[in-house]
């Protein structure tokens, strides 16, 4: 559309200039020279030839206005499409910076992921159901690691008897627990032992034994 409109400004230039020149040409006075060299051609023109060059000459002065009148026109027109495609322009930037904003406005909206701690969850398993094994590290009466126990799955405070007792890890298999037991006991906790859970409970180590096929 800008090189329609450039061509059509540059031919509009190049009329327009061209009836400049004839027009200083038609104003220009004649030298004696071409005086009698148009004297010369005017007696040899009949009054057929010099009506038919009149009527040239004003049907070009004719044809002339006219393509300037076009030129004009499709000058007009071609303003009048650029100012369409720049205001097209303008429509698609607000429609693009709204569908931005409504993705924006629809992704708040959307439930986001809550993260609760599960204490008995560990790697996608619930530890509270069946049977598990826990390793104890020492019952207390006035040392309290409550705060601690509450942020770790694999550190918890059980309150019995008035004392506070701490135990570390889950474990399904006896063994698995029996190997930390050993570790313990050589890093100096000598009390370390083996306590077993059935659904979240304590039970005797026979009663859960006979299941693991594990030696006591």
């Amino acid at each position: 559309m800008k090189f329609q409109k450039t061509f059509l400004t540059l031919l509009l230039g190049v009329f327009v200039a061209s009836l400049a020149v004839a027009q200083d040409v038609d104003l220009r006075p004649l030298t004696k020279k071409e005086k009698k060299e148009w004297k010369k051609k005017k007696k040899k023109m009949s009054i057929e030839d010099f009506r038919a060059l009149s009527e040239a000459n004003v049907f070009q002065k004719a044809e002339i206005a006219s393509q300037e009148s076009e030129i004009s026109s499709l000058t007009e027109q071609a303003a009048a499409k650029d100012a369409q495609i720049s205001d097209l322009q303008k429509q698609s930037t607000r429609m693009q910076a709204a569908y931005a904003a409504a993705e924006r406005e629809i992704e708040k909206l959307k439930p986001q992921p809550q993260t609760v701690y599960q204490p008995n969850l560990i790697n996608g398993e619930d530890f509270n159901i069946g049977v598990v094994f826990k390793v104890q590290v020492g019952a207390f009466r006035k040392i309290d690691l409550k705060k601690y126990a509450d942020s770790s799955n694999d550190f918890a405070q059980e309150s019995m008897e008035e004392l506070r007792k701490y135990v570390v890890g889950n474990f399904r298999v006896y063994e698995d627990a029996n190997v930390l037991k050993r570790y313990l006991r050589e890093m100096g906790v000598e009390d370390a032992w083996i306590v077993p859970y059935r659904d979240g409970k304590r039970v005797p180590l026979k009663d859960v034994l006979d299941s693991q096929n594990s030696p006591k």
